[in-house]
């Protein structure tokens, strides 16, 4: 019987400390009855994310030496353009105590479009003579890093209300510190190309940015509240954080890549040469002030403890500086020590998370992955996550 009791304890006491598989982590209300202090190991807490448009990892079994693509492998190759897109998060300082946090890191964000399904049709099939051919693979890409600084805070006190006696509504909110660092765009780009009866020509112009050795950043504040209101065994949240959110990258490197190239196919004339011209515009070209703008945050979901080791939750969030989004639904389990997380989520396209790890009253280890369109092989991206946090 006392065996029992002790094992119940140490079970409840870990439920309540359950800070890195929390369901809402980025709500800062949740800090309002911790009731210990805490701190990450650093570089063991990081997250990267990356995912394609196009190729799931069996795909990759038909770029081996001598294999011949099947119509099946041609049909994937050519169903729409290659684009890449990741997220990362690496924290050096994550400390707190009671309800109040302080974390330190540096995020990155990219989103690039890597070839036109115009390329891989033209590769596999060929193309049309007296035709002309444009595309702008790779407009709009982008990719840029900033450092953050959260300071977290939260009510330590419930508020309770006499209509709805079983009802604790805990408040929060966080002031966050940006500086930008690194940054690469291409605004514009075109590429015009033609084999025709008389000639063959390609035109290719883009319009770049990018930080260099001149470039420096700059300190921008943003802010966020959050809410949890305790409802029997469950919980509602509700958060907003990144209200007035931009990163201003000074004094860009950037300018004009045009190079352009004709060959008039006259056979009779020995003195003909084809025309090529390049033209390069770096250092000449300055850009003052480069602005990415935000649209604030969103968090909203419920968690209810179905029994003492079981939790299932709900979510909708939006982060522009992320990639995963969108609804989400999930459940926890706790074994003794051993906890089991897994959660499906729905936004461009699905994606399946699981963590798991180690958990005691005074240790906690997650390591996590996510796959992105399908498990495993039929994953189009994958996920890596882990954090280790020491509590006293």
């Amino acid at each position: 019987m006392r065996k029992i009791i002790i094992i119940s304890f140490i079970l409840t006491l870990s439920l309540a400390l359950f800070g890195n598989y929390d369901f809402f982590p980025e709500n800062p209300a949740n800090n309002a009855n911790r009731t210990y202090s805490q701190i990450h190991l650093p570089f063991l807490t990081y997250e990267i994310n990356l995912n394609n448009s196009l190729l799931r990892m069996d795909d990759m079994l038909m770029f081996q030496t001598g294999h011949q693509l099947t119509d099946s492998e041609k049909s994937i190759l050519t169903a729409d353009d290659f684009s890449l897109d990741f997220n990362t998060s690496t924290t050096f300082l994550n400390f707190g105590h009671k309800n109040w946090n302080f974390e330190f890191g540096l995020k990155t964000y990219g989103d690039v479009e890597i070839l036109d399904k115009m390329y891989s049709n033209l590769v596999i099939y060929g193309n049309d003579t007296n035709r002309p051919y444009e595309s702008n693979t790779g407009e709009g890409s982008m990719v840029f890093s900033f450092w953050r600084a959260t300071l977290n805070y939260a009510y330590p006190e419930g508020i309770n209300f006499d209509f709805f006696r079983d009802m604790t509504l805990y408040l929060g909110a966080n002031i966050n510190l940006d500086y930008s660092m690194l940054y690469a765009s291409i605004d514009e780009s075109s590429q015009l190309f033609g084999s025709m009866t008389d000639s063959l020509y390609y035109h290719y112009r883009a319009h770049f940015k990018y930080t260099d050795e001149g470039s420096v950043g700059r300190l921008t504040p943003s802010f966020g509240f959050g809410l949890k209101a305790k409802i029997f065994n469950g919980n509602f949240h509700a958060q907003i954080d990144d209200v007035f959110m931009q990163l201003n990258y000074k004094d860009l490197a950037g300018g004009w890549y045009d190079k352009y190239y004709r060959n008039d196919l006259f056979y009779f004339d020995e003195d003909y040469e084809a025309i090529e011209e390049t033209f390069v515009e770096d250092d000449s070209t300055r850009v003052k002030n480069r602005y990415v703008k935000f649209n604030p945050s969103v968090s909203v979901g419920i968690d209810y403890t179905i029994i003492n080791n079981l939790q299932i939750m709900s979510k909708y969030i939006y982060n522009d500086h992320s990639h995963k989004n969108g609804f989400s639904f999930g459940a926890g389990y706790q074994l003794a020590w051993w906890p089991f997380q897994t959660v499906v989520g729905y936004d461009d396209n699905i994606f399946y998370e699981f963590k798991t790890g180690l958990i005691f009253d005074r240790f906690e280890w997650l390591v996590g992955s996510t796959f992105y369109h399908g498990f495993f092989r039929y994953g189009k991206g994958v996920g890596l996550e882990s954090s280790m946090m020491f509590k006293f």
